[in-house]
This record gives C-alpha cells, sequence and structure tokens, in this order.
C-alpha cells in the first residue's frame, strides 16, 4: 500500500536537504581543506604550509515526521523496529519532510604559496535529496486503513528531487588588501563536475480517493517526471548509473571574501589567529549546473486511474523503470503531455555568511548563516539546500580545537546542540549530539562529521614585511622644523584727487488736468451700472453682468439649479453626480453603477483570496497536447470559477492564451486563441454572460521565463485569468 502512494503521490518519505556541511568545524581557522569548500578566501594567508585531506564525510538525516524513541538512539540500536513502539509519529500538522545529506572529500590538498596567496585541490562526492509540500493528512493516513480508505484526499505542489555528483575543484585565494589593522582576502574555485544521477518529479495536484477494495475512486491529475536516462535500467544493471552515456557534465565556481579587523596587529603577513578581532566572511557556492540526457520517460503526464488497483500501480519485480512507465501509458493510467531530450540540472547554489569575534585569548564565538537561493518553487529539477543559522562558540589552539555549534534548521523549526573537537589532523563532531543526548525527548534529526589531514603547519614569524609591502609601521611623531615666514614689501598708496560733484538746476512744473465726469446710476453699487446690470436690484458680480453667485461656481444663481452648492456648467451649476454614492463621481468613476472604492477609481475592490482562487484555477487548466480540447481535471476549477462570477455579476473576465516557442509562429498564435476562446465557451455555457468575457490568444509572444529550458517552456504554456469591473 505505501509503495503505491509513494509513486501515486510523489514520495510517501520526504527528503529535505540540510544546508551546511561539517556543521561548526569550517569555522575553524585550523579546518583547512574544509573550510576551502564553504569559502574559498580562507585559503589566502592559511595556517598551514600544507595540509592533504586524506578522507572527510559529513552526513545529517532528520524529519518532522518520525520520531525515533531515545532509548533507541542512546543504544544505536536501529534493528527491528516498530512503529508505535520504537519510533513514533510526530505531534506537528505541517508540511511533513525527511531529509538525508552526504558530502565526501576525497584527497585533496592545500598549499600556501606566497605571504599572501594560497592555492588547493580537492575531489568531493555529493549527495541531496529533499522533497515538501506532503500534507499532514495523507501522512496521517499511512498504516491507519479505517482512515484512509474513502477519504478525499488532495496533494498540491508535492516536490522529490534527488542529485547525486562529484567535482574535483581548483581554488587560488589571495590577500587584495593590507594594512596595519585591515586585511581583506579573495579567493576562487573552479570545479568540472561529473553528474552520477539525477532525477525530480513533482505534481500541481493530485486527487486520490481509495476504497477498501484498494481500487481507486479518484486518481487524477498531473505527474511530473524528469531523470537521467542512466537510470532506466537500473534495475538490471547498477554499473549503468555510473556511465557517461546522459551527458553529465557540467562546470561550477564558488567565489569568497574574507575581512579581517586587527587593532591589535603590528604588520605581520602571515597571521596568528588571535591578533584579529572580528572576521567577516562571506560566499557564493555552487554557481553552475549539469546537463544530463532527460530519459525518454521524462514527461509530463496526464494522471487518470479511476477504477485501477494498487497493484496495477505498484512496479513489479525485475520491471525496469523503462517497462514500467511504459505499461502505465498502454494502459492510459498516464498520458504525456510533453516531452524534452535534455536535463538541466542547477548546483545547489548558496549565500554563506558569518561573523567571527576573537573574546579574549583562543576563545572565539561565531554567528553565521547559509541561505539557499534556488527557488524550490520555480525550479522543480534541483536539489537544494536550505536556509539555517548556527552559534558557535570554541576554542582554538595549534593543535587542538573545540567547539559547540548551536544550529538552528529553517525547516525543522527546531535548535540542535552539537560539540566535536580537532587533534591535530583528525576532527570528529556533530550538531546535535548534546540535545540527543542530553534531552529527554525522541529523537527526530541527527548527524555527524569526522575526518583525517596530514597538517604541515606554518612557522610563525615575526619579521616585518619589507616596504614595498605597504606595511604600515607604529612610531612616534618627530617634531617638525618651523620655517620662517617672509612677509612681502606694502606698497605705498598715493591719494587720490576728489572730483568736485557737480549740480544741475531742476524745473519743477506743475501741469493741471481737466477730467470729463460722467453721471451714471449703479441702484445696487455692485460696479454694473444700471443700463448693463442684467440684475440691477441685486448686487452681483462683474463677470456675471451684475447677478449673485452665492455658492461661487461661476453661474448665476438665476441660472443655477443648485444655487447652494458649487457645481459645473454641464451640470447646470450641480456637481457631477455620483451614483453609487461611494465618493468618486460618475465622470472619474468606472464602475457608475456599482460601489466601490475612491482608491479603485470607484470599482470594488477584488479580495486577495478571489485573485489567489482564480490564479489557482489558471494554473489548474490542461489541454490536450496541441489542441484546443480542455481536459476533465481541469473542470472542478473552471466551475468554482464559475461560482466567483456568479456570486457578483457586474465583474468581468479577460482569459489570455500563451503558448512556447516550440513550433511555427503562427500556428502557436492560432493555437492560444483557440485554447482561450475554450475556456470561454465553457463559462458561456455554465451560465456566465458572453459580454463579460473577453478571450485573446498571444502565441508565444509573452514569455514569463525563458523558453531554453523545459522548466521554461511548460511555465509559458499557460492561460491567465484577469478579473476587473
Amino acid at each position: 500500500m505505501k509503495k503505491t502512494l509513494a509513486l501515486t503521490l510523489i514520495g510517501c518519505a520526504p527528503l529535505f536537504g540540510f544546508s551546511q556541511q561539517f556543521i561548526g568545524y569550517t569555522l575553524d581557522n585550523y579546518s583547512g581543506v574544509p573550510g576551502i569548500i564553504q569559502n574559498p578566501a580562507s585559503v589566502a594567508g592559511s595556517k598551514y604550509k600544507v595540509n592533504f585531506n586524506i578522507f572527510s564525510m559529513s552526513v545529517l538525516a532528520g524529519n518532522n515526521a518520525y520520531e525515533l524513541k531515545s532509548e533507541r538512539f542512546r543504544k544505536f540500536n536501529f534493528s527491528d523496529m516498530e512503529e508505535g513502539k520504537d519510533f513514533l509519529k510526530s505531534s506537528n500538522t505541517d508540511k511533513k519532510n525527511l531529509w538525508l545529506n552526504t558530502d565526501i572529500l576525497g584527497p585533496s590538498l592545500l598549499i600556501t604559496t606566497s605571504r599572501k596567496s594560497g592555492i588547493a585541490l580537492h575531489t568531493r562526492f555529493r549527495t541531496i535529496v529533499n522533497e515538501n509540500n506532503l500534507s499532514d493528512k495523507t501522512f496521517r493516513s499511512f498504516g491507519v486503513d479505517s482512515g484512509f480508505y474513502n477519504t478525499q484526499i488532495t496533494e498540491e505542489n508535492v516536490q522529490l528531487k534527488a542529485h547525486a555528483f562529484a567535482e574535483a575543484g581548483l581554488t587560488y585565494g589571495r590577500i587584495i588588501h593590507y594594512s596595519a589593522e585591515h586585511v581583506l582576502k579573495m579567493g576562487i574555485t573552479a570545479k568540472y563536475v561529473v553528474g552520477v544521477a539525477s532525477a525530480a518529479l513533482y505534481s500541481n495536484k493530485m486527487l486520490v480517493n481509495l476504497a477498501k477494495t484498494d481500487n481507486f475512486n479518484e486518481l487524477k491529475g498531473d505527474l511530473n517526471v524528469r531523470y537521467s536516462s542512466n537510470l532506466d535500467n537500473i534495475d538490471d544493471n547498477f554499473d549503468d548509473v555510473f556511465n557517461n552515456k546522459s551527458g553529465n557534465k557540467g562546470w561550477g565556481a564558488d567565489i569568497g571574501f574574507s575581512y579581517e579587523w586587527r587593532p591589535e596587529t603590528i604588520g605581520w603577513l602571515v597571521s596568528d589567529p588571535t591578533l584579529y578581532k572580528v572576521r567577516i566572511n562571506a560566499a557564493v557556492t555552487d554557481i553552475g549546473s549539469v546537463k544530463y540526457i532527460n530519459s525518454q520517460h521524462g514527461n509530463s503526464y496526464a494522471v487518470d486511474g479511476a477504477g485501477y488497483t494498487t497493484d496495477d500501480l505498484d512496479k513489479k519485480d525485475g520491471e525496469t523503470f523503462s517497462e514500467y512507465f511504459n505499461r502505465l501509458d498502454t494502459v492510459g493510467i498516464l498520458t504525456t503531455q510533453s516531452h524534452s531530450d535534455k536535463l538541466k540540472v542547477s548546483l545547489p547554489t548558496a549565500l554563506r555568511l558569518d561573523v567571527d569575534y576573537h573574546i579574549w585569548k583562543r576563545l572565539f564565538i561565531n554567528v553565521g548563516t547559509v541561505v539557499n537561493l534556488i527557488n524550490k518553487n520555480k525550479n522543480q529539477y534541483s536539489a537544494h539546500y536550505t536556509t539555517s543559522y548556527t552559534i558557535t562558540p570554541r576554542l582554538e589552539k595549534k593543535w587542538i580545537s573545540l567547539y559547540s555549534p548551536f544550529y538552528y534548521n529553517a525547516v525543522l523549526k527546531k535548535m540542535a546542540w552539537g560539540a566535536g573537537f580537532r587533534l591535530g589532523g583528525i576532527f570528529v563532531g556533530s550538531g546535535s549530539v548534546l540535545s540527543n543526548i542530553l534531552s529527554s525527548k525522541n529523537i527526530s534529526a541527527t548527524d555527524v562529521h569526522f575526518g583525517f589531514t596530514v597538517p604541515v603547519y606554518q612557522r610563525r614569524r615575526i619579521k616585518r614585511a619589507k616596504a614595498e609591502e605597504v606595511v604600515i609601521e607604529r612610531s612616534k611623531p618627530q617634531p617638525q622644523p618651523v620655517q620662517e615666514v617672509v612677509k612681502p614689501p606694502v606698497e605705498e598708496v598715493k591719494p587720490q584727487p576728489v572730483q568736485p560733484v557737480q549740480k544741475t538746476d531742476t524745473v519743477e512744473k506743475k501741469v493741471e488736468v481737466v477730467k470729463e465726469v460722467q453721471v451714471t446710476h449703479d441702484k445696487d453699487n455692485d460696479g454694473v451700472t444700471d443700463e448693463k446690470d442684467a440684475c440691477p436690484d441685486v448686487a452681483g458680480e462683474v463677470a456675471l453682468s451684475g447677478c449673485p453667485d452665492k455658492d461661487k461656481d461661476g453661474i448665476a444663481d438665476q441660472n443655477d439649479k443648485c444655487p447652494d452648492v458649487a457645481g459645473t456648467a454641464k451640470y447646470n451649476g450641480c456637481p457631477v453626480p455620483d451614483s453609487d454614492g461611494d465618493g468618486v463621481d460618475d465622470e472619474n468613476d468606472k464602475c457608475p453603477t456599482v460601489a466601490g472604492k475612491p482608491a479603485n477609481h470607484g470599482c470594488p475592490e477584488i479580495k486577495q483570496e478571489i485573485v489567489k482562487k482564480v490564479n489557482v484555477a489558471a494554473k489548474s487548466i490542461y489541454f490536450l497536447t496541441g489542441k484546443d480540447i480542455i481536459q476533465k481535471v481541469s473542470f472542478p476549477k473552471l466551475n468554482m470559477l464559475v461560482g466567483i462570477l456568479n456570486a457578483d455579476k457586474e465583474m468581468l473576465i479577460s482569459i489570455e492564451g500563451h503558448t512556447d516557442n516550440k513550433g511555427k509562429p503562427a500556428t502557436n498564435q492560432r493555437l492560444s486563441e483557440k485554447r482561450a476562446q475554450a475556456v470561454k465557451n465553457y463559462l458561456v455555457k455554465k451560465g456566465i454572460a458572453e459580454n463579460r468575457i473577453t478571450a485573446t490568444g498571444f502565441g508565444s509572444t509573452k514569455p514569463i521565463v525563458t523558453n531554453a529550458t523545459p522548466a521554461g517552456r511548460a511555465k509559458n504554456r499557460r492561460v491567465e485569468l484577469h478579473l476587473s469591473y
């Protein structure tokens, strides 16, 4: 039963990758090669002349679905476990996630090439698996038949992604700025990546209802499968996973910076770790991708399994993946919607930041975070890390270090407490061991890291740097010689003779002007003569031929239908009407017959929950490949849209059809128009007035993402729904 659900609902055991490796250890100034994979700038000014990594490993696993009895963990006994006795279901109701992550460093070498620079070579193998959005309702159904049968289950945006890859990297780092108190380092790593295998399954929506007879009352939705072609025959020959027939190659890069503030330093280029007061590290790691050949069955499918049994969905013993998908396609459970020959998988790009504070002597404390830069909702094929935080106090010396990280994972939403040590070239630690041992609560996550290296330490230099290395030497200020100031001779200024002022005789003449006075009559004293006054008995406005304008709207009261309220000539002196009484006059009201809000131009505000429902409906409209026939799985959401439009008769809807750039532009244009019209026809058939609906096709002219990838083209093949009034 669980095997069937794992396939149908895309994973009954979801996995979610941690974001940090070697938790706590890589912060050490003596971490060597493991520190370089977190920030390549640490290779510059290293504490090692040579550091050779023989083997190092970090393993992390955990979940928020099941909890292991603490007694089992302390005894390290994981055999013959039973649900309800040795492990229990967690009480939280969050989306269920489990995670697993391994990081192996093979033979690797760090070399300090000069006082300011260093290089490193590393080999590395990683596996990252993560899945999210499995509902608590589905999870609770496992193992409880009475609560699962004949129950409608809806799963949305469920994802499962796994990636295994190896890499060989070359790192170069250098001190790019050095002064008495400030040191800035930069490092970059170029990586050649070989992908071992990649697989991803996701479903935007899946409806499941199973009868007690193990027949599906309903099994409908979408299933998107992408996996490297070397997994097709994995049951026949596991060695095929490690061949290069899937074109599994790529390139990657890390870039990092490290700043140190050294208020106590006297200019040593090779620093002792006790010299800096504050160190700030910033790095972006795993920039790049791996290209695979997608399996011939790595398609987007429409699922319709109503009437079939759970046995029909089980993968049979000895059946390869290729044979399995062929069988489901043949019987009609899966219908292919689209396919791409290429599969591009991004590396788990992350931003790593930390601040290291030197408290006293050999005692430090570090605060750090790792931020995932892969958008899990937009990149359904690429496994990634997740955001996390650490606070790590440590005691650090040349031959020994002790550290105790406090680790918080943003997915698990729990704090873990760990410990570790380094003794020469050997280190062992965990980000959760103390909380798991000391706490009486059951265990939901654990991790461990260890490694073996050969260290050759730098000899501490107490020799001052050469002048050309721009080292500031502290010295007492010397008195400056006093220079004699010589004043320039002052030139004698001779007085100039004063010119006599000439007087001008002014003759003032008076001119007598005699004005002719005309006698006029203005009975109401408003400045308009009675002959020209249209209202001679009432004082008024000059501009209105002597008539009054009580509301000062420029319209005489005798012509003003609203003399007490300022208005406009268009409405005979009355204000512009507001038919719906919403405070927005009809001339500025885009919805003059429906009360709305001024901020919305007089139209009602469309509630966000309505907008979200319509957006969900738009993403749930599926067509047969290359046709304008709407699939039945789309009808529930379209019926919900009909209900929204019926609830508000004034609401209008615009339907837009879009395609990707595959095929001829003219063909895409016609298809997009037909699909938009098909949605309109459905709504009209359900009783929505045709004059409330517009349908437009845009073909491939308005992509929302690039068409260069299968995921991008899938997003561009869409129907958009826009509400308005």
